[in-house]
């Protein structure tokens, strides 16, 4: 990671913070260690999730960076790797992240992956971690808290119709780009998009987002080994799951209509 690269970004993401009008609730929530950070996914490509810490690099600093976990897909470009890694963005792997947990780091995870940042519009208010408990397993291995962290209006970014599986399960995507969601949606500039060419760069509708980071949710005293970390992985899903869920119903409740928040 490179500090100076870094505090570039963050300066880049402000103007689309600022766009979104960017509300961040709970920022003190995030401890000084080390901790795995679960967020709901939004928007399918734009990177409406990670606005949060614009405010969060604000508030502490750069003394302690948060890493992103990211889909492989984005690295298989050097170009784009090496410039993804220079921010912190790293490839979705479990020894990399469990290296960073242990080594003090705070590490930011999507388990939904494309299945939640995909889903259809009528389902924005849901939580969709899809049944992906490798984030449970990683923060038992580690011996770290979740932070969980949920965001109200990124998915009013664009217009989902439908998230494609049928289409994704017919080009065989999940096993060439582990990705099985091939979507239709209403984005501008281009009207319909379907499938690949949801790709697309888009302009993202002018949504409010309003983000809250949760208390920790402790887990253990000590790290734990496999077998007892697969074992108990299922509870710790639900109980996060559930968690965001709330969390989310509480921010939609305030929320008085999609886009103008």
């Amino acid at each position: 990671m490179c500090r100076s690269t870094l505090r570039s970004a963050v300066a880049g993401f402000d103007v689309l913070s600022r766009y979104h009008r960017c509300e961040v609730r709970g920022v003190e929530n995030v401890p000084e260690g080390p901790a795995l950070i679960v967020a709901n996914h939004n928007g399918g490509l734009n990177p409406v999730d990670g606005l949060f810490l614009v405010e969060y690099y604000r508030q502490r600093g750069y003394d302690q960076p948060i890493f992103i976990l990211a889909h492989d897909i984005l690295f298989r470009i050097k170009r784009v790797a090496k410039l993804l890694e220079s921010v912190g963005i790293i490839r979705a792997r479990k020894g990399q992240a469990r290296s960073l947990l242990e080594a003090g780091h705070k590490v930011l995870v999507f388990p939904g992956g494309d299945v939640e940042s995909m889903r259809p519009f009528r389902d924005r208010r849901r939580i969709v971690l899809a049944q992906r408990q490798g984030f449970a397993r990683l923060a038992l291995r580690a011996g770290v808290p979740i932070v969980p962290v949920v965001s109200a209006g990124s998915h009013e970014t664009m217009i989902v119709l439908t998230r494609g599986h049928r289409l994704a399960r017919l080009m065989q995507t999940q096993k060439w780009a582990r990705i099985s969601s091939l979507p239709i949606i209403l984005a501008a500039p281009w009207g319909l998009l379907l499938g690949p060419t949801c790709a697309l760069p888009y302009l993202p509708l002018p949504s409010k987002i309003t983000f809250q980071v949760g208390e920790p949710l402790a887990l253990h005293d000590r790290p734990c080994c496999e077998v007892e970390a697969a074992e108990r992985a299922p509870t710790i899903y639900e109980r996060v799951e559930q968690t965001m869920q709330t969390m989310l119903d509480s921010l939609y409740e305030e929320r008085l209509l999609p886009i103008f928040g």
